[in-house]
């Protein structure tokens, strides 16, 4: 049962009108939203009276620095709004009752330009949720890239006014750097059952290979935020041969990448009397180059790795080019977790 509701409004939230594939990250975009639960950061879905901690994955493709600091994503600003949805059956989520306080909800963090985006509220109580007929809680807002969110265009998205809004406003805070922005809706399922919560999928780092090896530093930890999207041959300075040429050259074949979950990872949950296993969804991300697909799944909890294929693209900088990688796994019912890694791209040994 493939229902991926917080995937398929994040994506929405994300779609640009190229023909581009889906994985080529070529905007700011918001792929991911892992809640985690106040004393249980293992729980995916809260129950009453919990708190709960929302944290966004924002990306962009990689910033060349040419027009300011090499910053990916660029500065980010958001507005967000929790809330008990009203009982609609078709269409976005709409916000009924405001949940209050939220701490982080609205924050333009100009002294710390790495900050993303971090909430954290309480789940209402049981009957003020069974009053309002409500099996969720949302989180909708708009998250800005280099910029500061419309108040207008939050209040009207939130009251279901979705057409023709533009998320975010200047001035910029980067001079000649384009402003983004992104709405986002967040439908927080609540806990069924207690004794038998649903614990978010966790990637097995250990298990992240390229062409069959541990993944090549010096980005085997992730990307820094502020590296520059060219010039990373200086970081490849002082690796060994076999680490550096692990990073693939301009128009070479297609590299592997495995990626593998924790046993356990996919949980059985019960469905109308019937047993069920969650599948889980990954999601192949790169700023260059070309994944085989987008999509991934895993349906086997003995069989835990799935395997794709990554082509570099034809050409490279002489001094390198960084490409940014993000793979986010979902299990359906609201886990979820994410890396990021990257390589350095050289030109091929013909050029």
């Amino acid at each position: 049962m493939r229902i991926w509701l917080v995937t398929l409004l994040l994506w929405l939230a994300a779609c640009s009108e190229s023909f581009a594939p889906a994985s080529l990250v070529t905007d700011f975009r918001v792929v991911n939203a892992k809640v985690t639960v106040d004393g249980a950061p293992e729980r995916a879905s809260p129950s009453p009276e919990d708190g709960v901690e929302v944290s966004l994955l924002a990306i962009d493709r990689g910033a060349d620095g040419s027009s300011g600091p090499a910053l990916t994503p660029g500065p980010l600003q958001w507005a967000f709004v929790p809330c008990v949805p009203l009982p609609v059956t078709i269409g976005t989520p709409i916000c009924g009752d405001a949940i209050e306080p939220c701490e982080g909800c609205i924050a333009a963090p100009p002294m710390d330009p790495l900050a993303l985006p971090v909430m954290r509220f309480s789940v209402p109580a049981d009957e003020d949720l069974e009053a309002a007929d409500a099996t969720s809680v949302l989180l909708q807002g708009v998250v800005c890239s280099n910029g500061r969110p419309s108040e207008d265009a939050i209040l009207d998205f939130i009251l279901g006014e979705t057409d023709d809004l533009v998320p975010c406003e200047g001035p910029p805070i980067i001079e000649r750097v384009p402003i983004e922005g992104r709405f986002v809706t967040v439908s927080i399922p609540i806990e069924d059952d207690v004794s038998d919560p649903n614990l978010h999928p966790v990637l097995d780092l250990n298990q992240l290979f390229l062409d069959g090896r541990a993944w090549p530093p010096p980005y085997d930890e992730g990307v820094p935020r502020d590296a520059p999207r060219t010039g990373c041959l200086s970081d490849l300075e002082g690796l060994s041969q076999a680490a550096r040429m692990a990073h693939p050259r301009a128009g070479e074949p297609p590299s592997s990448i495995n990626l593998a979950v924790t046993r356990g990872s996919l949980q059985t949950f019960m469905v109308d009397d019937q047993e069920v296993t969650e599948e889980i969804q990954v999601s192949w991300l790169a700023d260059a180059g070309g994944f085989e697909r987008t999509f991934s799944f895993i349906t086997n909890p003995d069989a835990r790795s799935v395997l794709t294929r990554w082509q570099a693209s034809q050409g490279a900088p002489e001094d390198g080019l960084l490409v940014r990688f993000n793979f986010v796994i979902r299990d359906g019912r609201g886990g979820s977790d994410s890396v990021d890694r990257g390589l350095c791209i050289l030109p091929s040994a013909a050029e």
